[in-house]
């Protein structure tokens, strides 16, 4: 069914002035606020003061149109909007999103709504969209309340400021490129839908086909902004469980890398003297059968005065090295002080302990740089205490010392 088209001049009518001053103030609140919007998003670089120059020169260029008293086009008016917020968002150099995936949604929104409401008076008043169009208070109210809904979906949005965002920062989702495709795709529907009111605006079910086509795509691009929504939320969860495992990674690398360095000690390569008091005790509350060795080298102090302190150096890692080719993997050799080293021998006790290091000392000072030490054993069946086991080997190793003075002196 089809009705008359009547593309005759509309002259202007009294209530001109108050629709004009309707449609301006509804026009600047929306864009104003959308402004107001992306600057506290952090996302607007630009000064104000150029994006509202263009907002003023966009709603004459618009109110100019609409009031024309010449045939109203749709998809003319439409191109206005595009072209007007496109050169708004190219100005605007948002840094967390490209201006087209900014504007385009609200161009989307706003001609999906206008749609709908034109839609809804023509099958209301049972008339075309001619008759609609031609109206001038029709366009205006219509308009008006398409920029309203979107300054309500800015509004809405502001509360909810932090998920906003979160659909924004998209940086990391893939799908997101999908919705981008399918608002390309809607404006190029919305323009067709334009073009087909222009072309054939009297036929009664024009009316009933934009309804119905837009409310679907009003549903399916919210539906798409609650997708991406709740994917942002699981990427950020995913982002976040990636960042605090390279965290606990890196806190692991540097633990490690402490304990090495308390634990060792750093001249020799030998365990440190907490590395020693801490294995000690930990044996003693096991209640496990071990010998301590306590021993220091007898010619450090005069090759320190005669070669100097880094040759010394050398007779101690020489030491170091010579003692670990002769001990068992199970063993624990530390460093507690200058030429002071204790030796930890699990599954021994004193005579076996005592045995062992005076077969180790005879290989030892027939090597090549023929390396003396003096020691005393101790076990754990005599203290059950770091510091008395350790006190019992050293007064051992200093009478075994003095023994050996004197023989060396008699001879």
């Amino acid at each position: 069914m089809r009705r008359t088209i009547n593309h005759s001049e509309e002259p202007m009518s009294d209530t001109a002035p108050t629709l004009i001053l309707l449609f301006v103030v509804c026009n600047l609140a929306e864009n104003l606020y959308h402004l107001y919007f992306l600057s506290r998003m952090d996302t607007l670089t630009t000064r104000p003061l150029s994006l509202i120059l263009i907002q003023l020169l966009s709603v004459a260029a618009q109110t100019f149109l609409l009031f024309s008293p010449h045939y109203f086009s749709l998809s003319l008016f439409y191109g206005l909007i595009f072209v007007c917020q496109f050169a708004q968002s190219m100005v605007c150099r948002l840094s967390r999103t490209t201006p087209f995936e900014t504007f385009i949604v609200r161009f989307v929104q706003m001609v999906a709504v206008h749609l709908c409401l034109i839609s809804i008076f023509a099958l209301h008043s049972d008339r075309s969209l001619d008759e609609i169009l031609s109206m001038q208070t029709s366009r205006v109210f219509s308009i008006c309340i398409a920029l309203g809904f979107g300054l309500l979906v800015k509004l809405l949005n502001r509360l909810f400021l932090p998920q906003y965002r979160s659909i924004l920062d998209h940086g990391q989702i893939k799908d997101f490129r999908f919705f981008k495709h399918f608002t390309m795709l809607s404006v190029i529907y919305l323009f067709a839908q334009s073009i087909l009111c222009d072309l054939d605006p009297t036929h009664l079910l024009i009316p009933a086909f934009l309804l119905g086509s837009n409310l679907l795509l009003i549903f399916l691009l919210v539906g798409y902004l609650v997708n991406i929504y709740y994917i942002s939320l699981t990427s950020d969860a995913e982002h976040s469980y990636d960042e605090l495992n390279r965290s606990l990674a890196q806190a692991d690398s540097r633990l490690r890398i402490l304990r090495h360095s308390a634990y060792h000690d750093e001249l020799t390569g030998a365990f440190s003297r907490v590395y020693a008091f801490q294995y000690i005790g930990t044996l003693l509350e096991q209640h496990t059968l071990f010998a301590v060795v306590y021993f220091d080298l007898d010619r450090l102090k005069h090759i320190n005065d005669t070669h100097g302190h880094q040759q010394g150096d050398h007779y101690l890692c020489s030491f170091v090295d010579q003692m670990h080719h002769h001990i068992r993997p199970s063993d624990a050799l530390a460093r507690i002080g200058g030429d002071e080293f204790v030796l930890i021998l699990p599954g021994c006790d004193r005579v076996m302990a005592d045995q062992r290091m005076e077969e180790i000392g005879r290989e030892i000072e027939q090597g090549e740089e023929a390396l003396l030490f003096s020691f005393g054993t101790s076990d754990s069946t005599e203290a059950r205490d770091v510091h008395t086991l350790l006190e019992c080997a050293d007064q051992r190793m200093y009478t075994r010392k003095k023994e050996r003075k004197g023989r060396s002196d008699h001879a």
